[in-house]
């Protein structure tokens, strides 16, 4: 079908008009030829001249013609071809080519690549997968060492594949553990069509974190998951260098101590070694007149000790002290009007975890904060300072101000507490939520899971909500135009010299 870039310019075949007036206009007068008697011919002669005719047609003819194939030039002519047929997209995730469930989806892949599809790996760059198995395996070890199974997150491939293969369909082969899909599922076309391969083993067993309350006792958290969910135990056990440690699901296990720190590893392999955390040591700094603050915050500490892994070390100092030394501790309570000093504010770089409560008389107010949005936990404010400037806001009271900030510095953080653990300036020592509140902050459940997670993601969870028939856009394949402009400036060509040489053969002057 014959169409036009640029409509628009088949205006200029109103130019067909200017040949025409030249040949209507152009009179060439004729021979004067004596004859006898003119008398009656003068006036026929006259008549006859002033009325407008067209000579030499093939010229004319050949003019317009040349200036129609000039405007056509202009307009942009082209030739719509119909689109070439969509090639589909084989991508494989690299775990899946290492799993026994290949085998099973190689003759699928096998009729999709006959009908024409590509089998590229689902992996950054989506490079082309080659037949051999040889060479497969090299393309699925290099994916596995540019991203690893941590970071290789399908949601954001699946929109990339979706991008960087517009209009083609896309089959795409991956594993369904549930921890390749972070995030939240991006719009994805109709044309995607994802098939999940199950992990190979049901259950996985790991030790998850090692802790030792007291230099003869170990606590171990367990983790077990399956295709649904995740559970952690808690087994306690008598550490003894020479015996190893026996866990059901696991294997040997030997505690070993060195001047770093002591560290579990497996028995029977080279495994990763998991470090064994200690008490977890804690310092309260306060002034004399904080003693009721300080009061308070001893017994929060002790209503969470059994939540801690380990439990904790107190160390208590009345401030001021010349030799107080916090070097040995890993979380600082500054209750005093005074700044810590300097070897304080040397050790936060250094993984010191300070917090500060409010200096200075404060404002009084009637308002309420919320400490743990999720969990609904919200305290009174009867006082209340100005906040620092450049700090990042955590809690927040009823009039949006902060109650509570974090500055990072270094390997450390500085909390600052905006109001007091005093019933005067807020209900955190007496509502029964502070023992809680102090657990979020001392130990936050946000520790990853740091065995294989096992879990499968729902198969219904990729297709997303269900789209109604009115709002589905099926994107109409790229139209493909062959441009004539070249042949159409050709054809002009060849007519202009054609005209040249009609023009040349001028004929003779009519008597």
């Amino acid at each position: 079908m014959l169409t036009f870039a640029n409509p628009a310019a088949l205006l200029a075949l109103l130019g067909l008009l200017v040949p025409l007036a030249i040949h209507l206009w152009n009179r060439r007068p004729g021979r004067v030829v004596p004859v006898g008697a003119l008398r009656w011919l003068t006036a026929g002669a006259n008549r006859r001249m002033r009325q407008l005719h067209l000579t030499q047609w093939p010229l004319l003819l050949l003019r317009l013609l040349l200036l129609a194939v000039l405007a056509a030039a202009l307009a942009g002519p082209r030739w719509q071809q119909p689109p070439r047929p969509a090639r589909p997209q084989v991508l494989v995730a690299p775990a899946v080519l290492a799993s026994p469930a290949w085998p099973l989806l190689r003759p699928r892949v096998d009729s999709l690549r006959r009908r024409g599809a590509e089998l590229r790996a689902f992996a950054a760059g989506f490079p082309l997968l080659p037949d051999s198995a040889a060479e497969r395996a090299a393309v699925r070890q290099d994916s596995a060492a540019r991203s690893g199974a941590a970071a290789d997150w399908y949601w954001p491939r699946a929109a990339e594949a979706a991008d960087s293969f517009p209009g083609q369909p896309l089959h795409v082969f991956t594993p369904a553990t549930l921890a390749h899909f972070q995030g939240s599922r991006p719009a994805l076309p109709a044309r995607l069509h994802w098939q999940l391969v199950p992990p190979d083993s049901a259950t996985q067993t790991w030790l998850q974190a090692a802790a030792r309350p007291t230099p003869d006792s170990l606590r171990l958290t367990v983790g077990r998951g399956d295709a649904g969910r995740i559970r952690f135990r808690t087994e306690y056990r008598v550490t003894a260098n020479s015996q190893p440690l026996r866990v059901a699901g696991l294997p040997p296990l030997q505690l070993n101590q060195s001047r770093k720190g002591a560290v579990i590893r497996p028995l029977t392999d080279s495994g990763a070694a998991l470090p064994v955390s200690g008490p977890l040591r804690i310092g309260v700094a306060y002034e004399a007149s904080r003693r009721d603050d300080a009061r308070y915050l001893r017994a929060a500490l002790r209503a969470a000790a059994s939540a801690l892994p380990a439990g904790y070390e107190l160390q208590e100092q009345v401030l001021p002290a010349a030799d107080f030394r916090a070097d040995s501790l890993d979380w600082l309570f500054w209750l005093a009007e005074a700044a810590p000093s300097a070897t304080v504010a040397q050790r936060v770089p250094q993984g010191l975890t300070l917090l500060r409560d409010a200096a200075g008389p404060g404002t009084a107010t009637t308002s309420i904060f919320t400490s743990d949005a999720q969990q609904g936990i919200t305290h009174e404010l009867q006082r209340i300072v100005a906040a620092p400037a450049s700090a990042a806001v955590l809690w927040t009271d009823a009039q949006a101000r902060p109650v509570l900030t974090l500055n990072r510095r270094g390997r450390g953080r500085e909390y600052q507490l905006l109001t007091r653990l005093h019933p005067q300036w807020s209900s955190l020592p007496t509502d029964g939520r502070l023992p809680e509140v102090l657990l979020a902050l001392l130990a936050p459940d946000s520790t990853p899971v740091t065995g294989p997670d096992p879990r499968r993601l729902d198969a219904a969870q990729l297709l997303g909500p269900a789209a109604k028939p009115a709002t589905v856009v099926r994107p109409r394949p790229a139209a493909r135009f062959r441009d004539l402009r070249p042949w159409v400036a050709l054809a002009a060509g060849l007519l202009f010299a054609l005209e040249r040489v009609l023009a040349a053969r001028r004929p003779a002057p009519t008597a």
